[in-house]
């Protein structure tokens, strides 16, 4: 049985990737913020399609949350055999007017946060001989929208 790992696997495009890989038979490792949701998510997937989820709590814009996500992708022992780097949202404030903070939080999330777990998904898929990532893109990075434009493209 193929596993799949998908970030902001909780509401949005994340939320439609897990149910279509659960219908295609995959087996689930979750990735989001809120253990509630991801656990309502899971508990569905269980009950529509008998897919065996995990759940893994995690920020991926947190230097220590995200080293956990890059570390199971890595781990042989349970391979996952599909990445979906998903997880990221918009801001919905003008550039001059969000704090910084929020600015860098948002960028961590849909740069760095790709980059590693997709690091670590590759090296170990090229040790297996097999697997694949996908990183979830937007039009957006034909616009002008300020960071989410920027990390978009």
């Amino acid at each position: 049985m193929a596993t799949a790992l998908v970030t902001g696997a909780s509401a949005g495009i994340g939320l439609a990737f897990v149910r279509e890989l659960a219908c295609r038979g995959h087996d689930l490792v979750l990735v989001a913020r809120n253990r509630d949701r991801l656990q309502e998510v899971a508990d569905d997937l269980r009950d529509l399609h008998g897919t065996s989820c995990e759940i893994l709590v995690a920020d991926v814009a947190e230097r220590d949350q995200l080293q956990r996500v890059a570390d199971r992708v890595a781990d042989q022992a349970r391979p996952v055999d599909l990445v979906v780097n998903n997880a990221g949202y918009g801001l919905k404030t003008d550039f001059l007017r969000t704090p910084i903070e929020r600015e860098e939080h948002h960028l961590m999330i849909h740069t760095r946060a790709v980059l590693v777990v997709s690091q670590a998904a590759a090296l170990a898929m090229r040790e297996r001989g097999r697997g694949a990532v996908v990183n979830v893109s937007s039009v957006a990075s034909f616009v002008q929208m300020g960071t989410y434009s920027a990390a978009k493209a």
